[in-house]
């Protein structure tokens, strides 16, 4: 093995193991979750770890991936050396389990979600929707890919107090006139809303992002509830709201289809997950505190 290729495999080895303790645990809990009797029978073991195997498959892949970085043909001593740096890579994620790793080290935990959740919608985001599919998908949602021309929003900020806050809300939805409401609860802030129809991207210069998503999908006279406002509370009201001209599934394609994957992929998580509870013993509390 050729001294710039063993400095080029010597440079992965760190990067191999903190990767590993993290891949290895999802491999791990799938373990758990998918016994080994109705594995892949034709799965070919090169080494075995406390019990636990290491596929050919996973081998292989490891070595191709050396290969890739290697000018160099592969000989016996670069197969010997990935093959223990997988051993190493078992071996931690043995020990962060035994050592309890998934519930001390909240980092580790939510890598291992998000690598499950990952897992279990990959198939159908992979796939591709037929274009029957994403015409009836647009039909079924044509007011979720209608874009919102502009928007007319009054913008109520209480100040500092959630009492007063929920006491103007509900005297906005009881149907009192918001220039009552902003008489009796209003702060004078720096940044005046304007009083009139504003495209959307004008609307969250003032107020973000997640402020007009919420209104975009509401309609006219929509009242928000109070939200913390730095050391402040929020109330927006949604006055009026010009909706803009339909569109074709040929001009809008690659949205729709990433929003009916999007979806496809919450379904599948939503069974999966309604699928492990079902196989778990779940005991819930009588009462929860608050």
């Amino acid at each position: 093995m050729s001294s710039t290729a063993r400095s080029s495999v010597a440079s992965h080895r760190h990067t191999w193991l903190m990767v590993g303790v993290g891949l290895g645990l999802l491999a791990a809990l799938c373990s758990v979750l998918v016994p080994r009797h109705i594995a892949d029978p034709q799965r070919q073991i090169v080494a075995t770890v406390n019990g636990t195997p290491i596929t050919r498959e996973k081998y292989l892949n490891h070595l191709r991936a050396l290969s890739a970085d290697k000018k160099d043909a592969i000989t016996s001593d670069d197969a010997s050396y990935v093959l223990e740096r997988i051993i190493e890579e078992e071996l931690l994620v043995q020990r962060g389990l035994e050592v309890g790793l998934l519930d001390s080290d909240k980092r580790t935990r939510s890598a291992m979600v998000n690598a499950m959740i990952g897992m279990t919608t990959a198939s159908v985001e992979a796939s591709r929707p037929q274009t029957a599919e994403l015409e009836k998908f647009l039909q079924q949602h044509k007011d979720f890919f209608t874009p919102t021309s502009r928007l007319r929003v009054r913008q109520l900020v209480v100040e500092g107090d959630r009492t007063r806050a929920q006491s103007a809300y509900q005297r906005l939805q009881m149907g009192e006139s918001f220039a009552a409401v902003k008489h009796d609860f209003g702060k004078t802030v720096a940044l005046s809303l304007p009083d009139t129809l504003l495209p959307p991207a004008k609307v969250r210069e003032y107020l973000g992002p997640s402020a007009v998503q919420i209104l975009q999908a509401e309609g006219a006279g929509f009242i928000a509830p109070p939200e913390p406002l730095g050391g402040d509370y929020r109330i927006l009201v949604l006055v009026d709201k010009e909706i803009g001209q339909a569109q074709e599934l040929a001009d809008i394609r690659s949205q729709v289809e990433a929003e009916f994957v999007r979806r496809a992929g919450d379904r599948s998580l939503r069974e999966y997950l309604q699928w492990l509870k079902g196989r778990a013993d779940i005991d819930y509390p009588s009462s929860l505190p608050l």
